[in-house]
């Protein structure tokens, strides 16, 4: 199968073909805002990387100015809203965010929440329509699938047939291939979702001898959707006992050979492509061993001669690694209640019990009266880290009225702290060792056992 070269570079990263495009915002709600505009290196962990960043002016007005070498998918994450839009190397765009919706403190809570995507207003120069025409095609998407919810025919054959078929007559052939392959894969999960076709006949139709769109969303989406769970699945048909302990003794070798007896996964790199999808979907489930997961993804950087994957499987490991148990976790930098900033990097030489909290949860707060003792106990030798996400005000409200002695962060401004310590509950605790790397990742709560691993810690 081959690889269209053309996306080779949105992942690279390197590049002597980088074009620069210029962008003018709008964005009178955002005044004295600072909005930054990011990117994903990959669509199999969205690493989000940081294309720009941008002081709203008193007018509502910012420009700033992007390397890119190909069309990339740009995105705004602020509080509730994502604003998102297409821009082409080389070319001068005028973006509008007309909406600004701030988080509620329930919402605030939840790190479950999912934000609310927008498309943005987009205005191109030089007579180019690629956000109209992308826009275009999503939008019309998105109405065939809620017309079927709305007029309740999920199990209608014929209804979905005809919105396909309508949604299929409404696009037209563009002179950009990108929108082409677009439009063409928002035709394939119509009929993914829809369930027209067997997943066998969805694979071989727009996976076998297709080239690998790395860098176009309505791709990676299918390919996300239809490859979840492979390895699991492969694992309950023929020669399902030795695929599951290739994958247990991270043995990339076997895993190929067993894969590649299947046509849909005959291509190397497309094969290689799939596997490391799922070693990244797999790592948080319990169905493989962790470490032997890890150990397939390191093969496949050493080992593969696509440069996209292997950028791809050194983005995984650097997800995956930086929570494990040996390594070290996401440093950071964040200001404690006088105002300094503080980094974890500071706290090295003895051991982190670092936690994550709201001082608005009964949880949490349940959890700060036993930690009371048990840091005039052990606070000796371990430090107590409470990173909060509330507000300055209520954080120093609590401790005062606590009368609480160690330490508290505030990272309410700070999602991807979250989002990098995988923080799916509030309170949630990782132990750290004297050299900053983890110990216990997840640690248990102050209800839980923690007591036993503090006095078994040595000196």
């Amino acid at each position: 199968m081959k690889t269209f070269l053309l996306f080779v570079c949105l992942l690279i990263g390197a590049s002597d073909a980088y074009s620069q495009t210029h962008i003018k915002i709008s964005a009178p709600k955002y005044k004295g805002d600072t909005l930054i505009l990011c990117r994903y290196d990959n669509y199999i962990t969205k690493k989000e990387k940081k294309l720009a960043e941008c002081k709203i002016d008193s007018a509502g007005n910012a420009a700033v100015t992007v390397d890119i070498n190909d069309i990339q998918y740009i995105f705004m994450h602020y509080e509730k809203l994502i604003y998102y839009f297409f821009a082409e190397p080389n070319s001068e765009i005028n973006v509008e965010f007309s909406e600004k919706i701030l988080l509620d403190e329930k919402e605030k809570l939840n790190p479950f929440f999912e934000p609310v995507y927008i498309s943005a207003n987009v205005t191109e120069k030089d007579g180019r329509n690629l956000n109209r025409q992308l826009m275009d095609i999503d939008s019309k998407s998105d109405d065939a699938i809620l017309a079927t919810a709305k007029n309740n025919k999920e199990n209608d054959r014929d209804f979905k047939d005809s919105l396909l078929a309508v949604f299929k007559n409404s696009l037209t052939v563009s002179d950009n291939e990108f929108v082409n392959g677009y439009a063409k894969y928002r035709i394939a999960s119509l009929e993914y979702v829809f369930k027209l076709k067997p997943l066998k006949n969805l694979q071989n139709e727009y996976f076998v001898n297709q080239p690998v769109l790395y860098g176009n969303p309505a791709y990676c989406e299918l390919f996300n959707h239809i490859n979840e769970k492979y390895f699991l699945h492969r694992t309950q048909q023929a020669q399902g006992r030795v695929f599951r302990q290739a994958i247990n003794k991270g043995n990339l070798a076997e895993i190929r050979q067993i894969l590649n007896q299947d046509d849909y996964l005959h291509d190397k790199d497309f094969c290689d492509f799939v596997i490391l999808q799922n070693a990244y979907g797999e790592f948080y489930e319990s169905n493989f061993s962790r470490s032997a997961l890890l150990k397939i993804v390191n093969s496949i950087a050493e080992e593969t001669a696509n440069a996209v994957n292997k950028i791809i499987a050194e983005d995984i490991h650097n997800a995956i690694i930086h929570l494990l148990a040996g390594y070290f976790p996401p440093d950071f930098e964040l200001y404690d209640l006088h105002g300094s900033k503080k980094s974890l990097k500071s706290f090295y030489g003895k051991y982190v019990y670092l936690g994550f909290f709201s001082v608005n949860s009964y949880g949490c707060i349940q959890d700060f009266y036993m930690m009371k003792h048990l840091e005039k106990q052990f606070g000796a030798k371990i430090h107590f880290l409470s990173l909060c996400i509330d507000s300055k005000d209520d954080i120093e409200n609590f401790v005062n009225t606590e009368k609480i002695n160690w330490t508290f962060l505030i990272c309410n401004n700070s999602k991807n702290i979250i989002k990098e310590y995988d923080v799916r509950t509030f309170p949630t605790y990782y132990l750290i060792d004297k050299d900053g790397k983890l110990l216990k990742s997840p640690a248990p709560s102050p209800r839980e056992d923690i007591y036993r691993i503090f006095e078994e810690l040595p000196d």
